[in-house]
């Protein structure tokens, strides 16, 4: 099969989509399919690349509400960017978009349309407030305006019952799909100290771990106002360092974050709007206790005794971290369910499976829509 998968964003930038784009290209590619990923271009990455068995073409783009407003909403220039998928998707047997409201979802699932390829939209997030009444007011007009493409989709698939609900009211899609997520499995690393002086942390301290972009929704700042002599805050994120209360570090590759996953004694993740976050995927699947809010969806992949429940206060965090530093029985416990919880639902194969039955599905209603 031909796969073209359209994401906004992808390596070298940093975030769950571009992750989850990532894994699915290569599993889908380990299975024999040919696969295209379009994105666009950051930070001078290549126009042209091929990774892990699949190939990535890149669209010359402007990354100015990144770097001023922290929004990771490309601009792509729009004659190479019609170019490109009017020439990939001509050849493909279906088209697999990345959420509704981005520059290059709506061209791609109209171009897609038009040229009778079969076309799956991925939606993987609701509305996501910005604290902002400016940004949140620009988000609100997008949803009304560009989402509505989302009815070009053959299928459209969430990552959980609460997208999938909201898909249904916001834009009157009749049969929203809730499709697996999907981490590759990664052998555990035991040398912590070793681990922890790569880093430059503490080999003797209690250390939770944040990772995540520093943006309203994943709740950095709670996360550093919960600091506390008895542990040691770690955040990876795109704030630039250092942090009185932490330590910073930068985005780095997967591999690497893997490896630090293997050596702290906490992950914390107090965010909304969320869709299933690969960070919280990659955490569980690690037997780490995880410390996150409790989101609509997420009992779909979740008992709430799997995590310990936090609201997005400083103070909460704070107080649930001095339980697991002074009760090593609860660690251990919550990071039994973690290791459980990840087996159940965080299969690679499982995830890749589905989407390449929804791919069939799609390519066999465009077949019968055509007739």
């Amino acid at each position: 099969m031909r796969v073209v998968l359209v994401s906004a964003n992808f390596r070298p930038h940093v975030g769950g989509i571009e992750r989850f784009v990532e894994i699915l290209a290569g599993g889908l590619a380990t299975r024999g399919h040919e696969v295209d990923v379009i994105c666009c271009r950051y930070a001078g990455a290549q126009l042209e690349e091929e990774l892990d068995g699949f190939s990535v073409h890149r669209i010359p783009s402007t990354y100015v509400l990144d770097r001023r407003v922290n929004v990771p909403f490309p601009v792509p220039e729009p004659a190479r960017m019609f170019r490109l998928l009017r020439r990939r998707i001509a050849r493909a047997d279906v088209v697999h978009v990345q959420d509704a409201i981005y520059a290059t979802s709506l061209p791609a699932l109209a171009l897609a349309r038009r040229q009778g390829v079969a076309s799956v939209l991925t939606q993987h997030v609701a509305f996501v407030p910005q604290r902002s009444r400016t940004l949140d007011s620009v988000q609100f007009v997008a949803h009304a305006t560009l989402g509505r493409g989302a009815r070009l989709a053959t299928i459209v698939a969430t990552l959980n019952p609460a997208v999938a609900e909201w898909v249904r009211r916001r834009w009157g899609i009749r049969d929203p799909r809730v499709l697996p997520v999907g981490i590759p499995a990664v052998r555990a690393r035991t040398d912590h100290v070793g681990l922890r002086r790569s880093f430059g942390l503490p080999t003797d301290r209690f250390i939770a771990l944040f990772v995540g972009r520093d943006v309203p929704k994943k709740g950095l700042a709670f996360f550093l106002d919960a600091s506390d002599p008895a542990y040691e805050l770690v955040a990876v994120t795109d704030r630039p360092g250092p942090a009185a209360q932490a330590t910073i570090l930068p985005f780095m590759e997967p591999e690497l974050v893997q490896e630090l996953l293997d050596c702290v004694d906490a992950f914390v993740l107090p965010s909304e709007g969320e869709g299933f976050p690969i960070s919280l995927q990659e955490a569980l699947a690690k037997g780490l206790p995880v410390l996150t809010t409790w989101q609509e969806g997420y009992e779909h992949y979740l008992e709430r005794d799997d995590v310990l429940v936090v609201q997005r206060d400083a103070a909460a965090i704070r107080e649930a971290l001095l339980r697991l530093v002074h009760d090593e029985l609860l660690r251990e416990e919550l990071g039994a369910r973690s290791r459980a919880a990840a087996e159940r639902n965080f299969g690679v194969d499982r995830f890749v499976t589905a989407y390449e039955d929804a791919y069939n599905e799609a390519r066999a209603l465009r077949q019968t829509s055509s007739r």
